[in-house]
This record gives C-alpha cells, sequence and structure tokens, in this order.
C-alpha cells in the first residue's frame, strides 16, 4: 500500500493503515504527530530460524572438503580453543550484523554458553535454543541434562528453545529428557536432521565413519526416533533435512512441524539440489536460516533468499519472502509475534531502497538481494548499532 502507515503502541503493531487519510485520522485521534520515514519499502523484519552466532569467529578457517565429519571434528577443535570472551564476542558480532541486513528475530543455536550470556540485553529478538551433546555417551546424559534445567535470565526464558542437536549424536535418554523438560517449560525445539549420507548411513545400517565415533547404531531412521522420544510437533524446527526418506516429508507436515533450509550452507559445501519440491507438494512448513559463518559467507537473509531463488527458479517471489519471514516465525514459534506487518505484531520493521516501482518489480528486488536497508527498528526502536534509540 502506498502512503499508507502503522499505528504502534507498546512496542507492537496496533493497527495497519492503508492510506493517507486513514492515517491523518489516526494522527488526529492519537493527539501526536506521526514519524515520518523516507521514501521507500516498509516490510516485517526478516526470522533467521538457525544460526550459529557464536561460531562467528571460524568464518574461512574451514574449508568443506569431502569428509563432512572431520569437518565438524575440525570445527569442534576450533571452537574448543577460542576463549569464552571472544565466543562473546562472536556472537555480539553476528547480532549486529543480522540487525544491520534487516533480521529482527533469529533462532540461534548455543553449545557453549556465550551467546546466552552475551545477548541477554542485545534487541534482536531470539529464541535460544541451548544444544547440550552427549553423544550417546550414558555417563554424559545426566549432566547434560541438569545443565538444560538450569534456571534462564528473565528476559529470555519466555523465548527459550532446546537443541538436541541431531537423531544421531543425542542418546535415547537425552532425546527423551529433553521432550520432557520442553513440555514442562514450554520450550521449542531444534534438531538438525538428515543433513548428510553419512547420518542416514549410521542411523539405518551402523556403517560409515560416524560408526567409529558413537558406537552401536540404533538401527532406526532419524524420523521416527524423534516421533518416538516426543519431539516432533508444531513447535519443533527440523534443520538441513536435505535427504528425506519416502514419506517424510508427508510425516512432517502432519505433525505441524517446519523444515529449516539454509541455502547458504548448502552451496558451500557443495550439495546435491535441495528437494524442496518434495516438501511442498506434502504442504510441509519451510523456513530459512543461514546457519553459521564457519560454513556461510554471510548472516544476510536477503543472500539467502537470492540463493534459493537462483537455485529454484520456478519458485513464486512470494513463495520465498514467505520462508523469510512468516515462514521463519512459525520455525520458532513466534507465529502471529513476528514476521508480518499485522494488529499485534511486534514492530520490528525494516525500510529498504529499492529501485522498482510496482509490486512485481519491489518483490523480485526483494527476493534477489538487491533492496538496501535504510532502517531497522525494533519494539519500535530504531537500530543505531549496540545501542537503539526510539523512533
Amino acid at each position: 500500500m502506498q502512503g499508507g502507515g502503522l499505528l504502534l503502541a507498546g512496542g507492537r503493531i496496533q493497527r495497519v493503515l492503508s492510506s493517507p487519510a486513514s492515517v491523518r485520522r489516526a494522527v488526529r485521534a492519537a493527539g501526536r504527530a506521526a514519524a515520518r520515514l523516507e521514501e521507500g519499502v516498509l516490510t516485517a523484519g526478516f526470522v533467521d530460524a538457525h544460526a550459529h552466532l557464536d561460531l562467528g569467529g571460524l568464518r574461512g578457517r574451514l574449508p568443506p572438503g569431502s569428509d563432512f565429519a572431520a569437518w565438524v571434528r575440525g570445527l569442534l577443535a576450533l571452537r574448543a580453543r577460542r576463549r569464552s570472551s571472544a565466543l562473546r564476542r562472536d556472537a555480539i558480532r553476528g547480532a549486529d550484523g543480522l540487525v544491520a541486513t534487516g533480521t529482527t528475530t533469529a533462532g540461534d543455536v548455543d553449545s557453549t554458553g556465550a551467546a546466552l550470556a552475551a545477548l541477554s540485553r542485545h534487541p534482536l529478538r531470539l529464541r535460544q535454543y541451548r544444544e547440550v551433546l552427549d553423544a550417546r555417551d550414558p555417563e554424559r546424559t545426566a549432566v547434560a541434562l541438569r545443565g538444560l534445567a538450569r534456571a534462564l535470565p528473565r528476559r529470555v526464558r519466555r523465548l527459550e528453545g532446546l537443541s538436541p542437536h541431531a537423531p544421531f549424536s543425542a542418546s535415547e535418554a537425552r532425546r527423551a529428557g529433553s521432550a520432557a523438560l520442553a513440555r514442562r517449560r514450554g520450550a521449542a525445539i531444534s534438531i538438525h536432521w538428515a543433513e548428510t549420507p553419512f547420518e542416514l548411513e549410521y542411523l539405518e545400517r551402523g556403517r560409515g565413519p560416524l560408526a567409529a565415533v558413537l558406537g552401536p547404531s540404533p538401527g532406526r531412521r532419524g524420523l521416527d526416533l524423534l516421533t518416538e522420544a516426543g519431539l516432533l510437533g508444531p513447535r519443533t524446527s527440523l534443520v538441513h533435512g536435505n535427504r528425506p526418506a519416502r514419506g517424510d516429508p508427508a510425516r512432517i507436515s502432519a505433525a505441524g512441524a517446519t523444515l529449516v533450509h539454509c541455502p547458504g550452507s548448502h552451496a558451500f559445501f557443495g550439495r546435491e539440489p535441495f528437494p524442496i519440491e518434495r516438501y511442498r507438494r506434502a504442504r510441509a512448513r519451510l523456513a530459512l536460516g543461514t546457519d553459521s559463518l564457519a560454513s556461510n559467507a554471510d548472516l544476510d537473509l536477503r543472500r539467502e533468499m537470492a540463493l534459493l531463488r537462483g537455485a529454484a527458479p520456478w519458485l513464486p517471489p512470494a513463495e520465498v519472502w514467505t520462508l523469510a519471514t512468516e515462514g521463519g516465525a512459525r520455525a520458532v514459534a513466534m507465529e502471529g509475534e513476528v514476521g508480518a506487518l499485522a494488529p499485534g505484531a511486534w514492530a520490528d520493521l525494516v525500510l529498504h531502497r529499492c529501485d522498482g516501482s510496482s509490486p512485481r518489480a519491489l518483490l523480485e528486488e526483494l527476493t534477489l538481494g538487491r533492496s538496501r536497508i535504510a532502517g531497522v527498528w525494533i519494539a519500535g526502536r530504531r537500530w543505531r548499532g549496540s545501542a537503539p534509540a526510539r523512533a
């Protein structure tokens, strides 16, 4: 809509004003002047459904190679050598980078506690998925679950999330314990799933490089293990999903879970084309994520949309836009609160400068990564670096 506006109250959108006349009436009724923005396209902020902000310091340090298991071992070794202070700085820089490129909400997986500590007061709206690994080691399971059960800061508590990492790396007790804790706390779940052939080879046949590290295989499909543990549901996001078995997309759709695709990370590893049509045919819910700077060139959802459109040029631009906004909101269990310009949603807004004038041309620019960010607001406050000021 041209010449419209938003009426904000308490950091949320109270009304969407569809014309200049409705803006004037709202201004008169409110008895205060309207804040006029420069020319541009005002949208909801992006929602990054999957990030690892504390891995930003590993950017460019791990080439993809052909052995994913070796790549993961290298990542864990490099991260272990970084001090907690460095990890906290990495998380803040990552959060700043997201906001600067138009992302106002993110689902961040935190394995070290660094992001939780560093970002507790950051304006970026976060679903903070706490990840504690037990590597299928019973001796580590109780310790991992006790770590998850510890109290969180008040600001974080409402947006708590849990990540049992992946079906192949979490023990049965870890999966069941995470599901029980999520039910008690109302926490959302994020799980890496069906990312590589090594995962499937180990889970179903007990073979491959993971078998030497993780021991006996459950001999089951990953989705079966998640379902039996009670981890598959509307507040669950499954990340990657590059290799779904027959029937998996329909099961995900029926459960109301969201599949999160990370185009930049997918391209980094040179993986086979993402099977997006299988998920679309099953009417599964989809979203986009950036993953980490260890396996991506940038944390910019404009780039993720452009990469997806390049890989699947038949996708309608409006659908791609939805994956970066409302789809992400569903993935992080914040549907209706973020990712849309609608009454009741948070006033998390982005002003884009674009060259086009028609709705179709604007949508092309927005989803091909060609827009320029002119301003970002979170809860109605303009982002000006680490200390946002009220608009």
